[in-house]
């Protein structure tokens, strides 16, 4: 079995599937009321998301946001990708530019992380910079574009086997 079958077969698929189901879990149950303060969750992020979540989370929340975001968050984009990719190679997807765009989310997500992590890890809310946050919410954009991108393009590539299927 070459690396391409390895990679799309379905253990594999379902492993990785049940490690990111894991860290989903790990992340809903964070104390501090993390996950419901997250700024990687929203689409986009402005200065008074930033405030609430800064003022919501207190210092010792903050910490375990940035713990949570530097560990945890920084192997789920991995993962993802990984998982998005092996999906796409199952489905018979072979262009580069195709396989590109979930290392693309994941790489932003990355970025992200780091982004948000400064915030959190400022003294104070008067010194995080409204360049910070932009580009923050940039990233987070971003990442959410190219998943939601790759998951329309899995879509339409099971959509067009499933209808060649019926048409037979």
């Amino acid at each position: 079995m070459d690396n391409l079958q390895k990679i799309s077969s379905i253990k594999f698929i379902s492993s990785l599937a049940a490690l990111l189901l894991v860290c989903f879990i790990i992340f809903q149950n964070l104390p501090n009321n993390i996950y419901e303060n997250m700024l990687d969750l929203s689409f986009g992020f402005d200065a008074f998301s930033v405030e609430r979540t800064f003022e919501s989370l207190g210092a010792l929340g903050r910490k375990q946001y940035v713990y949570a975001a530097l560990i945890l968050d920084t192997i789920f984009p991995f993962l993802y990708a990984f998982l998005l990719i092996a999906m796409l190679i199952r489905l018979d997807e072979a262009r580069v530019l195709i396989l590109c765009i979930p290392i693309l989310a994941a790489v932003f997500d990355l970025f992200e992380n780091i982004a948000i992590s400064l915030m959190m890890t400022s003294p104070s809310l008067e010194l995080i910079t409204t360049t910070q946050i932009f580009y923050g919410s940039l990233f987070n954009q971003l990442k959410w574009i190219f998943l939601t991108v790759t998951v329309v393009i899995i879509f339409f590539k099971l959509c067009i086997i499933f209808l060649s299927k019926v048409y037979k």
